[in-house]
């Protein structure tokens, strides 16, 4: 893989921007709302062909689709639509939001629940689709910036439809989307932070102009840019440990990225007065996704060295 888009990936890129461009910034009345996802939004993707990017062009493009709609200040499902549900369910025909979780936190709190018109259920090595209509759900309240739901009822996974050995496959492309959003969202965050430091002034200068602000922005940035990459190598290769190795880096320096943009924001950003909020909250839900970035670094260690024997060197005698 080069780092070079080819003339059509360039062309979905320029197409879903001019799209995103009517959708950068949203009402003063609802800027102070924990989230805000947008249903207008979600239909038009949905209805000019974006979520299907993955099976009509592949798995990079549907990538590059996630990525450039997380630097959006509203949410969209672009992640479980776009990504997931068509590659590991090629023969399924999905409209509307996609929710994903793990079976063992079936009885939790689901991002993207709420607005979901079916849930995919990674179980072990199985993938279960679960058609929603009829699920009593109730909303959970949360700082999170995604909507959150529970099921009132656990419901009967006997009615959902069982896809034997496709959970690796799940897991592997839940990891390239989380990673692609993390950075999308991230890199909003930081264009954001970018245009406040140079204008915002302390004693005379603006805060962007001191070395040590210079630094830290730098060390983000390269962390968002970096997230791209693997997650676009990852859907490039199509390798569980190219997928891991994205979604473990994406996932690592979080709380970095959260102390630098609220510190550089003024500790601005902490509460919902202010819209950097709407990313960085985002980021924070997915930092715990498919077991974190320990599940994601244990598996690309697996893959690497898991057959190799333990290297066990032996203390020398001592001398007497």
């Amino acid at each position: 893989m080069d780092f070079q888009l080819s003339e059509d990936q360039s062309a979905l890129v320029a197409a879903l921007q001019s799209i995103l461009e009517g959708y950068a910034d949203i009402p003063q009345s609802e800027r102070h709302g924990h989230y805000r996802f947008d249903a207008q939004l979600q239909a038009q993707l949905e209805s000019n062909g974006f979520l299907d990017a993955a099976r009509d062009m592949g798995e990079l493009e549907a990538a590059l689709v996630v990525f450039e709609s997380a630097q959006l200040v509203g949410v969209v499902d672009t992640l479980g639509r776009g990504l997931v549900a068509p590659v590991v369910c090629p023969d399924v025909d999905f409209t509307g939001p996609v929710a994903l979780v793990e079976r063992k936190a079936l009885g939790r709190a689901i991002r993207n629940l709420t607005i979901a018109s079916h849930l995919l259920v990674l179980d072990e090595d199985d993938l279960l689709v679960l058609d929603l209509a009829g699920c009593a759900i109730d909303p959970v309240e949360s700082i999170l910036a995604y909507p959150y739901g529970r099921f009132a009822d656990m419901p009967d996974l006997s009615l959902a439809s069982r896809f034997e050995g496709r959970g690796p496959e799940m897991r592997r492309v839940w990891r390239i989307g989380l990673a692609a959003e993390i950075a999308g969202a991230s890199r909003a965050a930081i264009d954001f932070t970018l245009d406040y430091v140079r204008n915002r002034k302390v004693f005379g200068r603006a805060v962007g102009s001191f070395q040590s602000v210079q630094h830290r922005l730098a060390m983000r940035h390269g962390h968002a840019k970096c997230g791209y990459y693997l997650s676009m190598r990852a859907a490039w290769s199509g390798t569980q440990t190219d997928a891991a190795i994205a979604a473990c880096q994406a996932q690592s320096g979080i709380s970095e990225l959260m102390f630098d943009l609220h510190q550089f924001n003024g500790g601005m950003g902490m509460t919902n007065e202010h819209l950097l909020h709407f990313w960085l909250y985002r980021i924070r839900a997915l930092q715990a996704d498919v077991g974190g970035p320990t599940s994601a670094a244990l598996d690309v260690a697996e893959a690497r060295w898991g057959d190799q024997p333990a290297c066990v060197t032996a203390m020398p005698e001592a001398v007497s």
